[in-house]
């Protein structure tokens, strides 16, 4: 997890179903090439709004400010280091509890399996 300066991304193949579903974002680096992301998860830290970004061609994801304004979305670099470093500490807590909750309903499924 990085917080690199980028300048404001495009939002591109948006999904509208019942909720509006981001699926990638392209960041314009400083020396101007552009990185296509994945949008892991939006989540909420003290009533301001953060984006995960899974780099497509990385291991590792990145942590942004989210500003929206009507239908439009930008995406932020987070200047204050504490508050990037809650914002970060929320999505590991909260992928950590993904990870535990996709483990229990694979056993479930396990034992489900070997009941049948």
């Amino acid at each position: 997890m990085k917080n690199e300066d980028r300048k404001v991304t495009d939002i591109t193949d948006v999904e509208d179903n019942e909720q509006e579903y981001i699926e990638t974002v392209e960041l314009e680096l400083e020396d101007g090439t552009i990185e296509e992301c994945e949008v892991l998860d939006i989540i909420e830290v003290e009533g301001k709004s953060y984006v995960a970004l899974l780099p497509l061609d990385k291991d590792e994801y990145y942590v942004y400010g989210v500003k929206e304004d009507g239908e439009d979305i930008e995406i932020i670099n987070i200047d204050d280091e504490e508050e990037y470093e809650k914002a970060v500490r929320a999505f590991e807590e909260y992928f950590d509890d993904e990870e535990d909750f996709e483990d229990e309903e694979e056993e479930e499924e396990e034992e489900e399996e070997e009941e049948e």
